[in-house]
């Protein structure tokens, strides 16, 4: 009799779907998680006065009630607040709760565990924070921004190539292939605000937020941003001059860059304004993905002490800078250090008072003065 009670006594039951398991069982035989405490009950016999220590299982109404299967891995997930799957990112079906338990859900629930490979991990991890980024969260936002402008980017060059005609005077290079050549700029900014847009999150998320007061503050930070822009982009002839010197040399590159400045000038007007709209335009995307999607992510990592706001800024700038080399060689060659500069300066801009609009700004005035220039040189 005591044999059986010893028996009884050793089995547990598991904290995540209440199923028993047995002495030296490391792991749920039925949902996978793995064990880490036994849900013990102090029971008074009625016989003796003796206190017992009793398990006692999940009552059979709250078993499953927060157990979920991700359709995309097949992992079972206990956690009743996660939106994804933390293991493959895969969207999870929502939890549906009695009205007369939600209350009850919200006040006695405990923070959950996610099991990742080797180790539990708490589900506080994995939580999507409505007005910050966690690294996991930027950074797949982030790539997926960089992969919607490599397509946009491999079709326009396909139309390009394939589809315009060539003239005679310039090759394929003409008004509307410069206009074509700024749609994945624009265009790939607009999946972190559907992101943003779809989960219901802050758009103070991306930097975005406004006051009065702070209207004001920005439009001079912007101003005076924008003419640093302007006396930096000064010294780019210097630099590729020195460039050159090393021997980076590339013939055609005065040629490329006097070439098209000539079709904008010899272009229609409406065609100038279009493209000084678009220019301008695709300084939102570029700020949205590079400042308010991996700025913020990188700075909520690093932290918010002056090491942490330096790393930010260098990182967001080589990062940029790189991506730029590559996709537009060779000219990337000869404006990496300019551009490297010009987006240390904007994140500096941000970081004056955590407002996108600072840098915005600061990118229009200095665009629309280089469109001046190059239309009435």
């Amino acid at each position: 009799m005591s044999n059986e009670k010893d028996k009884k006594a050793n089995i547990k039951y598991c904290v995540y779907c209440g199923a028993k398991v047995n002495e030296g069982q490391i792991y749920c035989p039925k949902c996978g998680k793995l064990v880490v405490k036994v849900k013990v009950a102090r029971k008074t016999t009625e016989n003796t006065n003796q206190v017992k220590e009793e398990l006692i299982p999940i009552r059979d109404d709250q078993k499953h009630k927060i157990s979920r299967k991700c359709p995309g891995c097949g992992s079972i997930i206990s956690s009743a607040i996660l939106e994804q799957c933390p293991i493959c990112n895969a969207k999870l079906e929502k939890v549906e709760l009695p009205k007369d338990q939600i209350g009850i859900q919200k006040s006695e629930r405990r923070p959950g565990f996610i099991f990742t490979d080797k180790k539990l991990v708490p589900e506080q991890r994995f939580v999507l924070n409505k007005a910050t980024w966690n690294l996991r969260e930027g950074l797949n936002v982030f790539g997926n921004s960089i992969m919607v402008y490599i397509i946009i980017r491999i079709l326009i060059t396909s139309i390009v190539i394939f589809q315009l005609p060539i003239d005679g005077t310039t090759g394929t290079i003409n008004i509307t292939t410069i206009i074509l050549s700024q749609l994945p700029d624009l265009i790939f900014g607009i999946y972190p605000l559907w992101y943003i847009y779809s989960k219901k999150h802050n758009m103070k998320k991306l930097g975005f937020w406004y006051t009065p007061k702070s209207f004001l503050v920005t439009i001079v930070i912007g101003i005076i941003g924008g003419l640093l822009l302007i006396l930096i982009n000064s010294f780019s002839n210097s630099i590729i001059e020195l460039m050159m010197q090393l021997g980076i040399n590339f013939d055609d590159i005065f040629s490329q860059i006097a070439l098209e400045n000539q079709i904008v000038r010899e272009a229609e007007p409406y065609w100038m304004v279009l493209l000084i709209f678009l220019l301008n335009l695709s300084v939102f995307s570029t700020e949205i993905v590079y400042r308010g999607v991996l700025h913020n992510t990188l700075k909520s990592h690093f932290g918010n002490d002056l090491f942490g706001k330096f790393s930010t800024i260098v990182l967001v700038a080589l990062i940029y800078s790189l991506l730029y080399l590559v996709f537009s060689l060779p000219l990337g060659l000869y404006f990496f250090l300019i551009e490297f500069f010009i987006f240390l300066i904007l994140g500096v801009l941000y970081e004056v008072n955590k407002n996108i609009y600072n840098p915005i700004i600061a990118s229009i005035i200095f665009n629309s003065v280089l469109m001046i220039i190059v239309i009435f040189p």
